[in-house]
């Protein structure tokens, strides 16, 4: 088939071109000419912004294809432009969404308990939100959502894939470098909130890669809702234990309560403490949906693509910003917590 992508060159992108291509499909990507990315031969490249809208009608009128996949689609004007510019030209139009669409997810960022049963279904409740992040960002994946579902009721072929928090060598939001860096600096002890049991569902790169190229291929994907993600969901405490034993480290977890810990602003990257996968209530997801009707597989088990993650963030460490709280912040944290369980040890001194 000739597949179209919208984004491609930046995190999931190439594994999906490269995954498209090896399959025999004809790819042409179109993106800003940004962010660079190696190619498989035969690839076609097209840049442009698809914010200038009429420009964007204008280069997509030229263009062949029959799958048309938005890797970047992140509001009702991106995804409006989608439904205008392929509603009668393509067999589907495979578009990315989120877990930021569910409930849940809304309860977390206002850190409230909630009542959603996990693993969440894709039946489960959207959240009421929208703007989460601000009116300015011109991003919510839920009015992208309702856009696409209200095409779909006009014949829109789309198929929309609900993605994790994604990780893997080379990501943009390297969450587990707050493992990592403290590993490497052979750190006594790791702050764990709520001692580390929070389950925030988790997609590598290369896996969630497969998941398109199912959305792709399968007839049976049109004008369906998935949920993609790793097939093992790990605790924040499995994923620090694992990261020290990757760089042939040990240290002690502390458990410490959310109210003790370190906060950082929020923002979509690191939404609500001081360790970026430390989340209330869990995020975890059904796949029954996904593995059942496409067959979805990981292609990377999660400890070899936690131990590729870890070995790649060791040789590339990002900016500072990814651990925005000081060792001192830390460790203050730390001595709360130890004189907070003193006391309840011993309630009578």
């Amino acid at each position: 088939m000739k597949v179209l992508i919208i984004g491609g060159t930046r995190r999931v992108g190439p594994h999906l071109v490269r995954g498209l291509s090896g399959r025999g499909h004809q790819v042409t990507v179109f993106h800003r000419g940004i962010s660079q990315a190696t190619l498989p031969p035969g690839v076609s490249e097209l840049i442009g912004d698809r914010r200038d809208y009429a420009r964007f009608a204008e280069q997509m009128a030229a263009v062949d294809c029959d799958v048309v996949v938005d890797m970047v689609c992140s509001d009702d004007h991106d995804a409006r432009s989608l439904v205008e510019n392929f509603a009668t030209r393509v067999r589907r139009a495979v578009v990315i969404s989120s877990y930021e669409v569910y409930s849940a997810y809304e309860d977390a960022w206002n850190r409230r308990s909630s009542q959603q049963p996990m693993p969440i279904r894709e039946d489960a409740p959207k959240r009421a939100q929208v703007h989460l992040y601000g009116t300015d960002r011109r991003y919510d994946k839920v009015l992208v959502e309702e856009e696409i579902l209200k095409a779909g009721g006009e014949g829109f072929p789309y198929c929309i894939l609900r993605w994790p928090a994604l990780y893997g060598p080379g990501d943009t939001t390297p969450r587990e470098w707050y493992y990592v860096r403290q590993a490497l600096d052979r750190r006594r002890w790791i702050l764990l909130p709520g001692g580390g049991q929070s389950i925030f569902c988790r997609g590598y790169l290369e896996n969630m890669a497969v998941s398109i190229c199912l959305a792709v291929e399968s007839p049976q994907a049109c004008r369906q809702i998935y949920n993609a993600a790793d097939t093992q969901a790990l605790t924040n405490r499995q994923i620090a234990e694992a990261v020290a034993e990757i760089v042939g480290h040990r240290w002690d977890v502390v458990s410490v309560p959310r109210t003790l810990a370190p906060q950082v602003p929020q923002t979509q990257a690191l939404p609500f403490s001081v360790d970026p996968y430390d989340i209330e209530p869990h995020l975890q997801f059904d796949l029954t949906k996904i593995r059942t009707d496409l067959g979805y597989e990981d292609k990377v088990a999660p400890d070899r693509a936690l131990a590729r993650t870890v070995r790649w963030l060791c040789d590339n460490p990002p900016p500072a910003a990814w651990l925005p709280v000081s060792y001192d912040d830390v460790d203050r944290a730390l001595s709360a917590a130890c004189v907070h369980l003193d006391r309840e040890d011993n309630p009578n001194p």
